[in-house]
């Protein structure tokens, strides 16, 4: 029995040797792909993360351009016209609405999978 599955393993009659090559080369390209895709994301997350912490270090009312030799450049966004505070009771009705347009959503969504 042994001897059948040696005899078979390296003879091309069967094209076994072809068949175990093609499969070490799927996975040599599938781990040559998988690699490729973590380092990727890796470069993603980096470049994101160092993004945001320079958007973080701008101090308020700037918003960092393309970076430079020197550095991030600052450019100033121009201020809100009207006041930042509002009419308490029109944050309220904003809220009101906000609260009945998700228990809408939440009833259609309900219907939609029941």
């Amino acid at each position: 029995m042994m001897e059948y599955i040696v005899h078979n393993l390296f003879s091309t009659e069967a094209g076994v040797v072809w068949l175990v090559l093609k499969w070490i080369l799927v996975v040599a390209a599938a781990g040559f792909v998988g690699q490729f895709g973590k380092a990727f994301a890796t470069y993603v997350m980096r470049r994101t993360r160092e993004r945001n912490q320079a958007e973080a270090q701008c101090p308020p009312g700037t918003v960092p351009e393309a970076s430079g030799p020197a550095g991030p450049a600052l450019k100033e966004d121009p201020l809100p016209a009207q006041p930042a505070t509002e009419p308490t009771a029109r944050l309220k009705d904003d809220k009101k609405q906000k609260k009945a347009l998700a228990k809408q959503q939440k009833k259609l969504l309900k219907k939609l999978f029941q």
